[in-house]
């Protein structure tokens, strides 16, 4: 059923299917910087959205029965195939993690949970440690360096492959086929077919080889327990291990890159992460609060008539959870337009809440405070390189480079 009516009787505005829109930074403050009322929107595969952005609405949604992340009947296969997935690859898209009945997501979950552990992030610890002083040796003081590719880049890579058991020979070009398909830009329709079908192939190839040669990582893990229960299945087992691999390149290193962006653009919120490096990880909720990468939340379902502040969403009515507003919202956090890395009361909605919680909300969190603390202690007067306005995110367009003096 389309959505009708807009919020302020212009035409609708939020539509992640324009470019235009979804690169346009002044856009990005509008939808994220402040909350608004439910309005009507396209997500990125055209279908009619209902935006909604207040805090309390958005958290209350996250956890409410009556909203599902699975997609009605055909929905998400139509939506695979608007963004140019190929048809002979559908079956790994359609059904992830993100877009399961409840009972099969609570089983597929219980097996990450353990990997993602708050214990098995502790004991990831000094790797992540060991590999931030490793890149920083290779830095060169003298001249610029780029954060995003001689540090953040890394880091997130390294990581989630050694996490997961992707080896060495993939892994840059993993991260070029990931560029080619994000959720919420519509995808180049010449990159994106050869894109997935490099990641398909090359999983299809870690299952095999993991399970001929079992290995101390998660595909290891998984691919035993689908051979020994069938659950999950061969189709849901390679989709397990792309979402994985997607949201541990993408986040972190978004993450990561943000971070460094806006404090390098914040002097003082910069000096106190510098001078109080035990409270970087309440500055990196902070920074994921103020303007992380996690600005929209994957779409919803309405499973029945919902009401929600005075407007009702139909039944199979599909909805936009702008996290990037909600975290933004003046009801819920004082002076939220100020980023304040000293902020206690911060109860961010980024990771989302409820059954879907992110699982690697731990680890992105630890992987970034790592970075900044390392990179602080050993380059304490780093600055940017460039002009803001030329290297700054431009709404759901991320910070790809980032040039910075060391000394």
């Amino acid at each position: 059923m389309p959505v009708t009516g807009t919020c302020d009787g212009t035409d609708i505005e939020f539509d992640l299917s324009d470019v235009n829109f979804v690169t346009d930074r002044e856009a990005g403050e509008r939808w994220t910087g402040a909350p608004r009322p439910v309005c009507p929107g396209r997500f990125s595969d055209g279908n009619d959205v209902h935006v909604v952005t207040r805090y309390e609405a958005v958290r209350s949604l996250f956890a409410d029965r009556r909203v599902s992340n699975h997609p009605p009947q055909g929905v998400h296969l139509d939506s695979m195939r608007r963004r140019g997935v190929p048809e002979e690859l559908l079956k790994y898209f359609d059904s992830t993690i993100m877009t399961m009945v409840p009972q099969d997501h609570r089983r597929v979950r219980s097996l990450i949970d353990r990997a993602f552990s708050v214990r098995r992030v502790k004991s990831l610890r000094p790797r992540i440690e060991l590999l931030a002083d490793q890149l920083l040796d290779r830095m060169a003081p003298e001249g610029e360096t780029d954060l995003v590719a001689a540090y953040a880049h890394p880091i997130s890579t390294t990581l989630i492959c050694e996490l997961l058991g992707v080896d060495d020979e993939y892994r840059d070009q993993w991260l070029k086929w990931s560029e080619a398909f994000t959720t919420f830009v519509r995808p180049d329709p010449e990159i994106l077919p050869p894109a997935l079908h490099g990641m398909v192939d090359t999983v299809i190839r870690l299952t095999g080889a993991r399970r001929a040669q079992p290995g101390d990582d998660l595909i290891s893990d998984l691919v035993q327990v689908s051979d020994e229960t069938k659950k999950p299945d061969e189709a849901e087992l390679i989709a397990l291990v792309l979402v994985l691999a997607q949201a541990g390149l993408d986040t972190v290193r978004h993450s990561i890159s943000l971070s460094f962006f806006n404090l390098l653009t914040h002097p003082d919120q910069l000096e106190l992460v510098k001078t109080q490096p035990e409270n970087t990880v309440r500055a990196v909720r902070e920074l994921m609060r103020h303007s992380g990468p996690i600005k929209m939340a994957l779409p919803r379902f309405a499973a029945e008539p919902i009401e929600i502040d005075g407007v009702t969403i139909p039944n199979d009515g599909q909805i936009q959870l702008v996290a990037g507003a909600a975290n933004n919202d003046p009801e819920r956090f004082t002076n939220p337009r100020v980023l304040d890395v000293t902020r206690a009361d911060n109860p961010q909605l980024s990771f989302a809440t409820g059954d879907h919680f992110c699982p690697g909300a731990s680890l992105a969190t630890a992987e970034t405070e790592i970075a900044l603390n390392k990179l602080f202690a050993r380059f304490p007067e780093v600055r940017l390189a460039a002009d803001p306005d030329d290297v700054g995110p431009r709404f759901l367009k991320a910070v790809t480079r980032l040039p910075v003096r060391l000394v």
